[in-house]
């Protein structure tokens, strides 16, 4: 999701926010196979129950190669004025289940970030406003699509380009209502630099994501 520095509106669930209107991704989906359809998805970005922006991801899938784009788009008004406004758009390609190439920009509230990754050797060269340098090849992203960052122990914030631990605790089954319809899940807690909730189905798709904002606000992503 993507977390917003003003009021720490999630980056997670990616730009991690950032996560379906449609199925998303299971682990498996890094296996080789024939080429298959775009996948996108739309979540609403909800806050204390009002919806304040969205979150739109598009994946391709070609064999081992996978490559995702995904746009974060929300803002925050208070008394018909605008308070506080995200936009994040990110461009991902991994092969083999690794992460090979990203390219993200956001403009957070007027403040503008730049981040691309590219391998390098054994390494993985992250480059931020400019600054480039070197990390290891095995780290997630800091979006929910891919459940692979569930298993892995660090993960890398494509708005700000910071690497952070990931430590996660198994919630157990919780049947989620969504769009009128019940749906068995598993949920889990992700805890980072901050702490969100998120749920997936019996096939690893993301079903909903949430977490509590500095200012108490409960911010969720709901497919839409």
């Amino acid at each position: 999701m993507r977390r917003a520095a003003g009021i720490r509106v999630s980056s997670a669930i990616g730009g991690v926010a950032a996560i379906t209107g449609t199925a998303l991704f299971a682990v498996s989906a890094f296996a080789a196979g024939p080429p298959a359809a775009a996948e996108t998805m739309r979540f609403a970005i909800v806050r204390n129950g009002q919806q304040i922006g969205t979150y739109a991801i598009e994946i391709n899938r070609k064999g081992p190669e996978i490559s995702v784009a995904a746009v974060t788009d929300l803002t925050v008004t208070v008394l018909f004025v605008t308070a506080y406004r995200l936009q994040h758009t990110e461009n991902e390609r991994w092969v083999n289940g690794r992460l090979v190439a990203l390219q993200s920009t956001s403009d957070d509230n007027g403040t503008r970030h730049s981040v691309s990754a590219t391998t390098k050797g054994s390494n993985l060269e992250v480059t931020v406003d400019g600054k480039a340098s070197l990390i290891d090849p095995n780290v997630m992203l800091e979006n929910f699509w891919n459940p692979q960052l569930l298993a892995r122990p660090a993960m890398l914030n494509t708005q700000d380009g910071q690497v952070t631990r990931v430590s996660v605790s198994d919630g157990g089954e919780e049947d989620l209502t969504i769009n009128d319809q019940t749906v068995r899940t598993h949920r889990y807690t992700v805890n980072s630099r901050y702490s969100q909730d998120v749920w997936f189905d019996s096939q690893s798709h993301l079903v909903q994501a949430k977490f509590q904002a500095s200012d108490g606000s409960v911010i969720m992503y709901i497919p839409i």
